[in-house]
């Protein structure tokens, strides 16, 4: 069972940190750095948020845009790679997303990892994106998780990513319908795109599936926490962090830390509501 799926279900509202890879060999552009530099950039943002006190980690390979719909061999050799020294560096839950949105790929190296969870970005349905139609993966990851019998691999399925927009424009909740009911997601993963959208889309899920755990996949940071808290169950965190404030680059100990502050503020107020409550 997936760890943080389990903190999400008792109310701890996980916060999950962001790896991201610079370019690995086999995709688009090429590694253009040594095996030591492209683990040493990884490590240490892992060190960095183990330290500041997330709850889970989650490596991407955002360094390969532009991607295509599959990911290379080497591609998988290295992330299977960079994911098992970060395993080795940290206790912390880790997971995976391979931009590709390929699904075999990314259970069969958290199969072999053992890793806490996969983020699938286009899990039901169609997306139009910037690197042409991407279709649901639902049936694959199931398929594949069945095969290989690591049913412990969660998916954390997103749904109306904000880097795409949903073919024939089909409504949120539908196809959040349809990533619980038929493909079986154990999470969603929700972010518009803005922060305000964010927050309705995850308004929405949490009235129409209130059992179903909600990440906030985006656009989080130190003073949207309190707002993020009331809707989504777990954050995905990185930009915010960043000394680039945006995706690439690398934390900052004292941005990270100063987050992290703010979340164990938060949930000790929440902690202290039951006890308000219970005296009055």
């Amino acid at each position: 069972m997936s760890l943080l799926l389990e903190l999400m279900r008792v109310g701890h509202r996980p916060i999950i940190a962001m790896l991201q890879t610079e370019a690995l060999p086999g995709s688009a552009r090429g590694c253009r750095l040594s095996r030591a530099e492209l683990m040493d950039g990884v490590l240490a943002d892992a060190l960095t948020a183990t330290e500041a006190g997330v709850d889970g980690l989650m490596i991407q390979n955002l360094g390969d845009l532009p991607v295509g719909h599959t990911v290379t061999p080497a591609q998988v050799a290295w992330m299977t790679f960079l994911a098992s020294e970060v395993r080795r560096s940290t206790s912390l839950p880790l997971g995976l997303n391979f931009l590709e949105n390929d699904a075999a790929a990314m259970v069969a190296v958290a199969s072999a990892v053992e890793l806490d969870f996969v983020r699938l970005k286009v899990f039901v349905g169609t997306m139009v994106t910037p690197f042409g139609l991407v279709s649901g993966c639902a049936h694959l990851a199931q398929a594949t998780r069945t095969a290989l019998g690591c049913a412990e691999v969660a998916f954390f399925a997103d749904v109306h990513d904000r880097t795409g927009m949903p073919l024939g424009g089909r409504p949120l909740i539908a196809d959040v319908r349809e990533a619980v009911d038929l493909g079986g997601a154990d999470a969603l993963v929700l972010t518009g795109t803005t922060f305000e959208q964010s927050l309705d889309f995850l308004g929405q899920a949490q009235r129409r599936f209130p059992a179903v755990p909600r990440i906030l996949g985006g656009s989080s940071d130190q003073e949207n926490l309190a707002e993020s808290f009331k809707v989504a169950d777990a954050i995905m965190v990185s930009s915010s962090l960043k000394d680039s404030r945006d995706a690439f680059g690398r934390f900052v100990p004292a941005r990270v830390e100063a987050y992290m502050a703010e979340v164990r503020r938060l949930r000790s107020l929440a902690a202290d509501v039951p006890m308000e409550a219970e005296r009055r």
